[in-house]
């Protein structure tokens, strides 16, 4: 063998693939060394869908003895899940970025090399912070109450406050990306949690500050048709037609029982919040009915005989309708709807008048509608 010769062939094939790796912006690399692993390869992939959690395998990254493995890839700037054997972590990754994660076993994994993760990461912390501290909470002293045999009323409140500080943590979230986030790639999959008029503005113009840093990624698009949503479903907007079936599968439409003002109610029997404010339904649909007041309820359940059931407990006689494909039903998807109970008030020319009020905001408004 011509040593000589392997040596200079090295040399080119090296100078080539540098060259290449700089033309290419796109480039990353993920490399580092987890001991203690069962598996000799893991597995990277790209985030398809942030409603439906689909994925779409990329690569298999193969592992040494040692637990070593190392890659470098052409691949535009998205958010991408590596697993290793049981345990998945997610990674921001932008151009450029040379990724290193190291542990002594799974459960110990540290990442470095990617800013764009690391603000992915904080903001998950800080969302779980959040929830616990706002709605989680909540949640405890209501179980806790169950078991006292507390009055449903004092449930029914706690409830209540439930939602509404579910409304507060997504506006936290809102403000964290607002202050500690800029335009990183990191910023797409928070996309599934934003919310409503009051950060329309702010939203607007962060997507077009992404836009205009990143105009050919896909995860661009993504971000302006989430914009688009929120605008089709924010105050003003007029609700395009829904179609599903009811119980004994006919298809009820929702503009053949719209009334003066209609509630599209998304809920589901798994759902205790939605569960609590049936009352409060019942209570607005007797009052109003006969002045015009209807509900038009789409439920998110997947087993018939849950939504059955609760209908019935509920005494839920108002229109409603299920495919049974919980949030992957079409209707829920048009709509964004990532939480329950979400609900849209309109005219009767379908027009939104108010979103996500729930309790005594929304007594409040169906009363002042009726009543003046």
């Amino acid at each position: 063998m011509n040593l000589k010769n392997s040596s200079f062939t090295t040399v080119i094939l090296t100078f080539l693939l540098i060259g290449c790796t700089s033309k290419n912006q796109n480039s990353f690399g993920i490399s580092g060394k987890v001991e203690n692993l069962n598996t000799n390869y893991l597995v990277l992939s790209k985030i398809e869908n942030l409603q439906k959690k689909t994925t779409k395998i990329i690569d298999t990254l193969n592992v040494n003895k040692r637990g070593e493995f190392n890659s470098v890839y052409f691949l535009e700037p998205n958010i991408y899940n590596l697993t290793f054997d049981t345990k998945t972590i997610q990674l921001a990754i932008d151009k450029g970025q040379q990724i290193t994660i190291n542990g002594s076993s799974i459960e110990d994994l540290t990442i470095a090399g990617s800013s764009d993760t690391d603000l992915l990461n904080a903001y998950d912390s800080f969302r779980k912070e959040s929830l616990n501290s706002l709605v989680n909470s909540v949640r405890k002293q209501i179980k806790e109450l169950k078991k006292a045999g507390a009055e449903q009323t004092e449930i029914a409140e706690l409830r209540e406050l439930e939602v509404e500080n579910y409304k507060k943590h997504l506006n936290e979230l809102i403000a964290f990306v607002k202050e500690k986030m800029g335009i990183s790639i990191a910023i797409y999959p928070t996309s599934i949690r934003w919310n409503g008029d009051e950060n329309l503005s702010f939203l607007q113009e962060l997507v077009a500050n992404f836009e205009e840093k990143y105009p050919t990624l896909e995860i661009t698009e993504k971000l302006k048709k989430k914009l688009q949503l929120l605008k089709k479903i924010s105050v003003g907007s007029i609700i395009s037609g829904i179609d599903m079936p009811n119980s004994i599968d006919k298809i009820v439409h929702l503009d053949s029982i719209k009334g003066t003002y209609t509630l599209i109610d998304f809920w589901a029997s798994w759902c205790p919040p939605c569960r609590t404010e049936s009352v409060l339904l019942n209570e607005l649909y007797t009052s109003y009915k006969s002045k015009g007041f209807e509900i038009y309820g789409i439920s998110l359940d997947s087993k018939k005989d849950r939504w059955l059931k609760a209908l019935a407990q509920d005494k839920r006689v108002w229109p409603e309708v299920s495919t049974l494909e919980g949030f992957n039903t079409q209707a829920a998807i048009e709509y964004g709807i990532a939480a329950l109970p979400t609900n849209f008030l309109i005219d009767a020319k379908g027009k939104i008048i108010a979103v996500n009020i729930h309790g005594k905001e929304l007594k409040e408004k169906i009363t002042t509608l009726f009543e003046n």
